[in-house]
């Protein structure tokens, strides 16, 4: 059960991620959307970007995996199990990668060709990651970190260098973990109790647990902002009506406890925490002329979040700080709540919903706004 749950969100976050398309319109031959929200941050930034580094860390996580185990590391399956449920893992990833860019046709940023969806390298860096999650998270979660880690670089990298759309990247990373859980799904089918690392210990692999609820978190965000205003200043193009959110931010646990713990009957209590929250964040304000800037922001707070079940918790926050623009400085608040997915090891998603009214010139109030969007990242 927990693997078909697991692996139904995958399905759906992929589902998601290919709707997330553009009609002919506004920029460079596309309609604003999520994707050009993200691309204008990088556009503002740094337009002549063309970095290559991708290439080569791709293949972080997949030359790790055997190198650990040549070194001694304990794994979850011997040499044999571990090739082939990588195989087919790989296999799988590989096809239905290269058949979506022949299915979907999507245009790159770039305009080189129509293969952009979903992205190859980051379906390659996530399934290398994930696989090497599988094998050695149990013995240490600094492993997973370390794969994953060098799959959001990969990913970061496509993004920057005008290569892929977000929604692009996102597509390869739910694809490559999607195919390393039924690869090694089909493996145990076909291996069953052989193969099986003496070492391993089941219990041992990292797991979230939510009456401990007292894990660090560092994720990645993204986001598409809709600033409210007076209609007549949004068609004038007077104040900026839409936007993109590009962040990093962490969380530190000060306190936990229990919602309704003091009530009779307490094993039916909610694990509950409160902690630091701290973000720095990268923005992209778009008028309807379709000039646009970036602001960049710095934001510290507080969250609450309630452990509905291992798989699943909610989460409220409110932070301040402020934001930047060329030689502008102003004032920054933010109000949020969230819904956490555990997906397994020590990964989050997380899709939120925020409220930011922020200040960018001196002569104009505060604009309001909203911000829908998702994270992923680690705890531990």
């Amino acid at each position: 059960m927990r693997f078909l749950r697991k692996l139904c969100l995958l399905g759906l976050l992929l589902t998601l991620s290919s709707e997330m398309s553009f009609e002919q319109g506004a920029i460079g031959g596309m309609k604003h959307s999520f994707d050009t929200d993200i691309w204008s941050i990088r556009q503002n930034a740094f337009p002549t970007f063309t970095g290559t580094y991708g290439d080569y860390v791709q293949y972080g996580a997949a030359i790790m995996l055997p190198t650990l185990k040549a070194f001694g590391v304990p794994t979850r399956n011997n040499w044999g199990r571990m090739l082939s449920s990588t195989a087919i893992s790989a296999l799988i990833s590989t096809g239905v990668s290269r058949g979506l860019k022949v299915l979907v046709k999507r245009e790159r940023p770039n305009q080189l060709d129509t293969k952009s969806f979903p992205s190859g390298h980051s379906t390659t860096a996530f399934t290398a990651a994930h696989i090497l999650h599988k094998e050695y998270g149990w013995y240490s979660p600094w492993i997973s970190i370390a794969g994953y880690t060098m799959a959001m670089v990969t990913a970061t990298q496509r993004v920057v260098s005008n290569w892929h759309w977000m929604s692009d990247t996102f597509a390869g990373a739910v694809l490559g973990i999607a195919s390393v859980e039924l690869g090694y799904f089909l493996g145990d089918l076909i291996w069953k109790d052989k193969g099986r690392c003496h070492k391993f210990d089941p219990h041992a692999h990292t797991h979230y647990n939510p009456a401990a609820n007292d894990y660090y978190t560092v994720e990645w965000l993204y986001g598409r902002r809709f600033i409210l205003g007076p209609q007549e200043e949004l068609d004038a193009s007077t104040r900026p009506y839409r936007g993109g959110l590009a962040a990093i931010q962490a969380e530190l646990p000060w306190t936990r406890g229990a919602l309704g713990s003091t009530l009779p009957g307490a094993e039916g209590t909610i694990p509950m925490s409160a902690g630091l929250k701290v973000r720095l964040g990268a923005q992209s304000l778009t008028y309807q002329n379709s000039d646009s800037f970036n602001i960049y922001n710095a934001l510290v707070g507080s969250y609450w979040s309630l452990a509905v079940t291992e798989w699943f918790e909610t989460e409220a926050y409110a932070m301040i700080g402020a934001n930047w623009h060329q030689k502008e400085v102003g004032a920054d608040l933010d109000l949020g709540v969230s819904a956490n997915f555990i997906t397994g090891g020590a990964f989050k998603i997380k899709a939120f919903a925020e409220f930011e009214t922020f200040k960018i010139q001196k002569e104009q109030g505060f604009l309001a706004s909203f911000i829908l969007g998702y994270s992923a990242g680690f705890y531990f």
